[in-house]
């Protein structure tokens, strides 16, 4: 089953039987927003209705549209895509715009990439690059690439790596080692694999982990946008899949690019325009800009205009940072905001997979899946995202 808050495969029949923090976390936060849709709780109950008039009348003479926030399911996607095109809007659903580190990488360098399950059963090293914040958005990936030859597996990490992870990688069976290293140095360290061997010393530890790297006959590198702070991510990446090419010319090595949730609104919006977002629609035509049509910069741009604009915020999945806080909806803000989100009271949006069916992709992007719903919502307040974005279209 793959799970709806963290988009990982999880070999489990029932996900609520899983001791997960991110998890429990998540579920934890749905309870409190749906807690507030009581009339007990909250004394000032909105007409969804009357907001959706509201709501209509302002996008039909709005001179700027934004749709941004956090879509997980393809329906979603789709919806978003095709309100964003009457309204001649701009659509950026990359948040901070992680899943362009990879993107721009991919279409300069190509990609030698492998699958979940492949790695799994096949690779007898995994290099894993990034820090902790990489087991905090998806805790379980150790036990997903557990396979059934462990004696073999050796998993070498690779930046800021704690004791945390280490201990992570041991429960699930690995023999991991930890270097810890400046993120921006790791491709040029592996590019220089041969030297740095050559010339290490020859203490016991070296020796056993430069004969388990050397040995390798089928390598998996995996990373996460979303982990990698650095200068010029995407060029970090493209050496990254340089030296990952390379390496095929005498063994097996690929790539295993760990996305988060909104890695789906990437692959649907590129099924639908050709390109994987920031885009700004004139005439149903799209205008493709990895700077010019990000979320940050269209906002700031709303703060010397006219109060014109209008933001459609949508997130169907749960987090502890609601995403107005990520986005910095301040008092100060020139648009009006349509918050189609878990916790609002003007439109509860419900979460994908969790709430409402979903078609989700899988964090390796491999694997597109449908999710049957977990948890009940009240069906006449608490609506999927696309329902309210269907609604909304004038």
């Amino acid at each position: 089953m793959i799970c709806p808050f963290c988009s990982l495969l999880c070999d489990a029949t029932d996900l609520n039987e899983i001791d997960c923090g991110l998890r429990n976390k998540s579920l934890n936060q749905l309870a409190k927003f749906r807690s507030q849709l009581d009339p007990s709780f909250n004394e000032s109950v909105l007409d969804p209705e009357m907001e959706l008039a509201a709501s209509i009348e302002l996008l039909g003479i709005a001179k700027r549209v934004l749709i941004t926030g956090r879509i997980a399911s393809v329906q979603t996607a789709r919806a978003a895509v095709a309100l964003a095109m009457k309204l001649n809007g701009t659509i950026d659903c990359a948040e901070a715009g992680h899943i362009f580190k990879n993107v721009q990488a991919i279409q300069r360098a190509g990609i030698n990439s492998v699958s979940l399950a492949e790695a799994r059963d096949h690779a007898d090293l995994l290099i894993v690059i990034g820090d902790d914040s990489l087991f905090d958005a998806c805790p379980r990936i150790p036990h997903a690439l557990h396979g059934q030859n462990m004696s073999r597996k050796t998993v070498l990490l690779l930046g800021g790596f704690t004791d945390k992870s280490m201990k992570a990688w041991q429960a699930a069976g690995f023999q991991p080692w930890s270097i810890s290293c400046k993120l921006e140095s790791v491709p040029s360290a592996l590019l220089q694999w041969s030297n740095a061997m050559a010339q290490s010393s020859q203490d016991r530890m070296t020796s056993e982990l430069f004969t388990a790297l050397e040995n390798a006959k089928y390598t998996a590198v995996l990373w996460s946008a979303a982990s990698l702070f650095v200068e010029q991510a995407d060029l970090w990446v493209e050496r990254l899949l340089e030296w990952i090419a390379s390496q095929n010319e005498t063994k097996r090595c690929a790539a295993l690019p760990w996305t988060s949730l909104d890695g789906t609104f990437q692959q649907v919006c590129t099924w639908l325009t050709g390109f994987p977002g920031r885009i700004r629609f004139q005439d149903g035509i799209p205008s493709f800009d990895t700077y010019a049509h990000s979320y940050e910069n269209w906002l700031a741009a709303s703060r010397d205009l006219d109060s014109d604009s209008v933001v459609i915020a949508i997130d169907e999945t749960v987090a502890t940072e609601p995403f107005r806080a990520k986005m910095k909806f301040g008092l100060d803000r020139k648009f009006y905001a349509i918050e189609l989100t878990a916790g609002s009271v003007r439109f509860p949006t419900a979460v994908a997979g969790a709430e409402v069916a979903a078609d989700i992709f899988r964090a390796d992007q491999t694997l597109l899946a449908h999710l049957t719903p977990s948890h009940e919502c009240d069906e006449s307040r608490v609506r999927p995202a696309a329902y309210w974005l269907a609604r909304l279209a004038p």
